[in-house]
């Protein structure tokens, strides 16, 4: 291990970017595989697509502090998230081995908020939430949270689908369509006119929570009609 971390100190040293295969012999082989099929400790990363590796490294999910243990959002400073430039190495180095799986999505913000809403109320905000705060989706599974997200990294998990979250390919979610999803999202962090909080769905939960105070009031409404027509059927 030491002798694969030199070229990474030396380059350090030196002020240059290492190279994609002194990265990932650094920072990933020992739980990938130094020929990126996996191990006990990771899993394969052969035909996953660009658009897993990008949103795992960008977000500091990974080089993970731990086997199978992702801490998302992490900075420098903290030893883990890699500088820009080792991330555009490690994803030119990986980019043959990934093929297969989705590629880099290429994002811009959409022109229309109105339906990147309708779009997230329907398919992200059952698990994300109302306004992006993340929740828990079932046994030890969390969404996160959804506002140090950038564009690219919305646009990453919605192609590559990454943990529990399903994967929305072309068919699911056209160009235009990923664009404004994304937008929103954007808009939806910052708070800007336009993010209004979608109304369509708010998950299970809250909704069925709805649906048994409903019911109870209508049970209520019922039992004192009965009351009141069988005391005067009765007088």
């Amino acid at each position: 291990m030491l002798i694969f971390a030199l070229p990474v100190l030396l380059a350090a040293v030196l002020g240059a970017t290492p190279s994609g295969a002194e990265l990932y012999a650094q920072k990933c082989a020992s739980c990938h595989g130094a020929q990126q099929w996996g191990s006990p400790d990771g899993p394969s990363l052969r035909r996953v697509g660009l658009a897993d590796v990008d949103f795992y490294l960008s977000t500091g999910r990974m080089p993970a502090a731990v086997p199978w243990i992702e801490v998302e959002h992490r900075d420098e400073r903290a030893g883990q998230q890699l500088p820009l430039a080792q991330i555009r190495a490690l994803e030119a180095y990986l980019a043959p081995v990934v093929a297969g799986g989705p590629a880099l999505p290429q994002v811009v913000a959409g022109r229309n908020a109105d339906r990147g809403r309708e779009l997230y109320a329907v398919n992200c905000q059952q698990c994300h939430g109302v306004g992006g705060t993340g929740g828990s989706i079932g046994r030890a599974d969390w969404a996160p949270a959804l506002h140090a997200a950038t564009i690219d990294e919305v646009a990453d998990a919605v192609r590559a689908g990454p943990g529990e979250m399903p994967r929305f390919g072309e068919q699911q979610f056209s160009q235009s369509e990923l664009d404004d999803l994304a937008g929103y999202v954007l808009l939806m962090q910052s708070g800007q006119p336009g993010s209004g909080i979608p109304s369509s769905s708010t998950g299970p939960v809250p909704e069925g929570a709805l649906g048994y105070l409903a019911i109870v009031v209508l049970i209520a409404f019922v039992f004192g009609f009965w009351r009141r027509e069988s005391g005067g059927r009765s007088g």
